[in-house]
């Protein structure tokens, strides 16, 4: 599937960008391990590629009725860009990862009862960009961690780095101190995540 021409932003969209990335950014905790100016440009580059493609601003208009899940969806999009940097991702698919990040508990406001299938279906909806097809699929896949996915995993990369980032970022939420909650998401994740993958988290967030 071929991406779409983006559009040069208009007068609107920046005012919307600026709006958007301040507040995201004014809304964001500290993320252990992740300078704030590193945190702030991740949000600024994932803001301005979901305006860049058409529909870009309805995904974050609905996360907005919730406003824990987009403090959380926003760590986790920061998560998942620094984790994929340090394992080698290419600097321009990042905000693509971290859009698709961003959006990937959004069926929990669409259908709690099956978030995955109602985030896939509202996000295929959206249009023809490509970033709405790996947007979707991530939503769909993304909490599939279960021993038995890890073919998948391998298989679909950006479901991988996302459901990691949820695992780092749950297993921060729950201890404070590095060593503790690295203890912990290893002991949860082993059978989850690939031991080479899980080996970058310390690398990638050793500034905590």
């Amino acid at each position: 599937m071929r991406r779409q021409e983006r559009a040069a932003p208009d007068a609107g969209s920046r005012l919307r960008s600026v709006f958007l990335q301040h507040r995201l950014i004014a809304d964001l905790p500290r993320i252990p391990g992740v300078a704030p100016s590193t945190a702030k440009f991740v949000v600024e580059q994932v803001v301005e590629r979901l305006l860049a493609v058409p529909a870009g601003l309805e995904p974050l208009m609905l996360l907005q009725r919730d406003e824990g899940l987009l403090r959380r969806s926003t760590a986790i999009a920061v998560l998942a860009v620094v984790l994929a940097r340090a394992a080698g991702w290419p600097v321009s698919s990042l905000p693509d990862l971290g859009g698709a990040a961003l959006l990937a508990d959004l069926g929990t406001i669409l259908d709690e009862g099956c978030p995955g299938t109602a985030a896939f279906a509202w996000l295929i909806e959206r249009g023809v960009d490509d970033f709405w097809l790996r947007s979707a699929l991530v939503a769909r896949h993304a909490r599939m961690t279960a021993a038995s996915d890890t073919s998948r995993h391998q298989e679909l990369g950006a479901v991988t780095i996302v459901s990691l980032a949820a695992a780092v970022h749950a297993a921060q939420q729950r201890s404070g101190a590095m060593a503790q909650w690295l203890t912990e998401l290893r002991a949860d994740a082993a059978n989850a995540f690939p031991s080479e993958l899980l080996a970058i988290v310390p690398q990638a967030l050793r500034g905590s």
